[in-house]
Order: structure tokens, then sequence, then C-alpha cells
């Protein structure tokens, strides 16, 4: 049968495991740091940028982007 000091430290128990995950589990502190936005505020948009196919891989890069790292590519550094 269950005493009342049992149950407790098996409450104690649970809220120490419970504390202990959530502490585990919190955000980095760069996050934390962040400003939440406030009331009306948006976010700010990233602009989208085209695709294009790189013609010597074959794979669809920003066009914006740097060299893939291979020696016969067209890209710019």
């Amino acid at each position: 049968m269950m005493s009342f000091p049992k149950l407790l430290v098996i409450v104690a128990v649970i809220f120490l495991v419970w504390s202990t995950v959530r502490w585990l589990n919190r955000p980095p502190m760069s996050a934390r740091r962040r400003r939440p936005l406030g009331r009306g505020q948006v976010p700010p948009r990233v602009q989208p940028e085209d695709l294009v196919a790189c013609p010597v891989c074959g794979a669809y890069v920003a066009q914006s982007a740097r060299r893939c790292g291979r020696a016969t590519c067209p890209r710019p550094r």
C-alpha cells in the first residue's frame, strides 16, 4: 500500500526528471537573446532567387552562388 511519504518521493522524482528534461531541451543562448517580434511587427522577408543549372554537374544553384569546387566549374569564385 502507498503511504504518504512514498507518494511524496514519487512526485519529487517525477518533478526532478521533468525539470531535467526541460533543462536539457532548452533553446541555445543565441535563440534566447533574440527579441520576440512585437505586436503588429512582421519578420523580415528573404528575397527569392532564381536557380540556374550548372553546365558542368547539372545541379541547380542560385545565380549568386560561388563555385561548386570542381576544376571545370565556370562559376566565379
